[in-house]
């Protein structure tokens, strides 16, 4: 199966090179990348939406996306044997399925169930609002967004 890289929402570079996608049936692949774009697509979406709300709790919560959708997803198809590495340690052989149908079984979940990203955010927010409103704070006392992107990473875990 060729991939014209330009008419996907992802980088391909290390999934194209793995051992895993050279394993893979066509089916698998077709059903892996249907998976993706469902996964980047809808992540895509609500990120955006709550950045786009330029408040403290938009741009926390986007972060918090972005960085959920580059673990789970743009790190490991993006980069050379990344994508072999996230099968080999996070999707072992179950019930007669393999590794590849698991990740893609699992993005397509992710995809469909986005409110639970989104309740997750938002009461990791809640209980860290203090701390995220101090970290996204510059040395005038005034909010800076870009430091509420900097300022993120200890919540992520909400999501996993």
């Amino acid at each position: 199966m060729m991939i014209d890289e330009d008419l996907l929402p992802f980088n391909t570079n290390g999934l194209v090179k793995s051992r895993a996608w050279h394993n893979a049936t066509p089916e698998q692949r077709r059903k892996f990348i249907s998976a993706g774009i469902a996964f980047d697509t809808v992540l895509t979406h609500y990120a955006d939406k709550y950045r786009a709300k330029k408040t403290v709790k938009g741009e926390f919560i986007a972060c918090v996306l972005w960085d959920f959708h580059f673990d789970l997803f743009s790190n490991p198809v993006g980069r050379g044997t990344a994508f072999d590495y996230e099968l080999d340690t996070g999707y072992q052989t179950f019930d007669e399925k393999a590794p590849i149908d698991l990740y893609s079984e699992r993005l397509l979940d992710e995809a469909l169930h986005p409110k639970h990203w989104i309740k997750a955010s938002k009461l990791a927010y809640r209980e860290n609002k203090v701390k995220i409103i101090e970290g996204g704070t510059d040395e005038n006392g005034n909010v800076d967004l870009d430091l509420v992107n900097d300022n993120w990473v200890d919540w992520r875990d909400y999501l996993y």
